[in-house]
């Protein structure tokens, strides 16, 4: 039961107030269509207009990611010194360290290469031992 000022409210008033309520809402919402719907149109414009742009941009200057890749491989092979038309990647350059094996077949062959300066990889080799099965591991 509603209250009003300590004094009981009959629950018929409160339910017609309610309906009133939700009526003047909806109404508001429907008076506010034309606004929302203008607001709506304007942001699909917006949407289109940035597409019919870049539709534009795309013929008039051709792809970006394209281009960008383009130009990074063209960075690339003039950092490497390279020939336009070999890869990026310079020549792997073994160390003078001769492959000597350390152990049995579990242990393998360390070889230090240095690429392009800053990249250092160590590689391992395993040996291929033979099981008395004859598999190979």
């Amino acid at each position: 039961m509603l209250y009003i000022n300590g004094r009981p409210i009959h629950p018929l008033v409160s339910f017609i107030a309610s309906v009133a309520f939700f009526a003047a809402l909806i109404g508001l919402g429907i008076l506010l269509l034309p606004v929302i719907g203008g607001i709506m149109i304007f942001v699909l414009l917006c949407v289109a207009a940035l597409a019919l742009y870049g539709a534009y941009y795309r013929w008039r200057h051709g792809d970006p990611f394209k281009k960008a890749q383009e130009e990074m491989l063209r960075r690339m092979q003039a950092a490497a010194g390279a020939a336009p038309g070999q890869t990026s990647r310079g020549p792997a350059q073994p160390s003078d360290e001769p492959e000597v094996p350390r152990g049995e077949a579990r242990t393998g062959v360390r070889r230090t290469t240095v690429i392009e300066d800053a990249v250092v990889i160590e590689e391992i080799r395993h040996r291929e031992s033979k099981d008395p099965g004859g598999e190979s591991r």
